[in-house]
């Protein structure tokens, strides 16, 4: 009888049949890697004992992942980050609180409230574990003492400001014209905890289904900033006031005119009805006499100290890392060197025109008979 052999693994077959579905097994896959990998093959035996090996542990890894587990709230978890942000979730904390107080009551009536929830856990646990997975679906918005991009937590919002600008490089745009930074982080944590929506792709990119998926993105992206551009800036103008950055106008001032005005003279002077001030050509203003008393008045001008301590230490860590003024300082520096680039190109054009003549009257010379 002919003898059909894998030398791969070094049996020998008596049918061809049996040969060729040898070559779909995992064990003729597994020694053509070892053969690649220049070792000597494994018996069937040894394979077998390997499979079993690996099922055991796999086994046990998916035990470890279910014994996250939380007394108080009598929650399984898969993973430690899941575990942890539960630990740290407002929810646990009054479940604690309220797992105190039964605790100092007698103990008649807690096992009697045991027995009533075990019957109740007993006769519906399906009812239980869709429960159980809706609560752990209903994410929480992230403190300001937790980082928006990893697990970490911090002791003060600080702390936290200065974990997130060092360990993954995030800051604030235009940090000295912000009014309430705590209640910014608070609502970018609102973001990511409730909406899982990534800060820079700002729900234009894929949904996620989870904070950690959130985070992992950012993270993987170098997502970890916010999109301050074009109209998206006015998502964030709660948070902002530019007011002090306007030298030439008041708040509340409004470029068009908004107030009915009075024409005295055409260009000349005019009235504003609201306020009875007689507005100059030059610009000025020249108030009424009857409110001379609230013209000599000299408020200083109230400056806005919440978080002012973080303020500093974050613009100090942001020049630290080369961070060197706002967005509008550079964008005015930008007009201002188009505009000299424009005018040294009106002068070069003018310098050619001059050696081509182009600006003379034409002038033929005679012609020499």
């Amino acid at each position: 009888m002919p003898s059909y052999t894998c030398i791969s693994c070094r049996v020998a077959f008596a049918d061809g049949d049996v040969q060729r579905a040898h070559y779909k097994s995992d064990w003729h896959r597994y020694n053509l890697k070892r053969k690649v990998a220049e070792m000597p093959p494994v018996t069937a035996e040894a394979f077998r004992e390997k499979v079993l090996a690996q099922k055991a542990e796999s086994n046990e890894q998916s035990e470890e992942k279910n014994s996250k587990h939380c007394d108080v709230c009598n929650k399984f978890f898969s993973s430690e980050n899941a575990f942890s942000n539960h630990l740290h979730s407002k929810k646990h904390k009054e479940q604690e609180t309220k797992h105190k107080n039964d605790a100092s009551k007698p103990a008649n009536e807690v096992e009697i409230r045991n027995k009533r929830n075990a019957n109740l856990s007993n006769s519906e646990p399906e009812d239980a574990e869709s429960d159980e997975e809706y609560e752990e679906a209903d994410d929480e918005s992230l403190e300001t003492t937790q980082c928006l991009f990893c697990p970490h937590f911090s002791t003060t919002f600080e702390d936290n400001m200065r974990h997130m600008t060092k360990s993954h490089s995030f800051y604030i745009p235009d940090l000295q014209y912000v009014t309430d930074l705590e209640a910014l982080i608070g609502y970018l944590g609102e973001k990511v905890g409730l909406g899982k929506v990534c800060l820079y792709c700002n729900s234009k990119g894929k949904e996620f289904h989870s904070i950690e998926a959130v985070q992992k993105h950012m993270t993987d992206k170098g997502h970890c900033k916010i999109f301050y551009e074009g109209d998206d800036i006015l998502e964030f103008s709660d948070f902002y006031d530019f007011t002090s950055s306007y030298p030439d106008t008041e708040p509340g001032d409004d470029n068009e005119p908004s107030e009915t005005e009075v024409r005295l003279h055409e260009n000349a002077l005019s009235v504003s009805e609201s306020t009875g001030e007689l507005c100059l050509p030059s610009g000025g203003k020249v108030g009424h006499r009857s409110l001379r008393r609230y013209y000599k008045q000299q408020l200083r001008p109230e400056q806005v100290k919440q978080n002012q301590i973080v303020v500093r230490g974050l613009m100090s860590d942001y020049k630290l890392l080369g961070w060197s003024g706002n967005i509008g300082e550079a964008n005015r520096l930008k007009i201002q060197h188009l505009n000299m680039k424009n005018k040294r190109q009106k002068r070069r054009e003018l310098k050619l025109n001059v050696k081509g003549n182009k600006l003379q009257p034409h002038f033929r010379p005679q012609v020499v008979f």
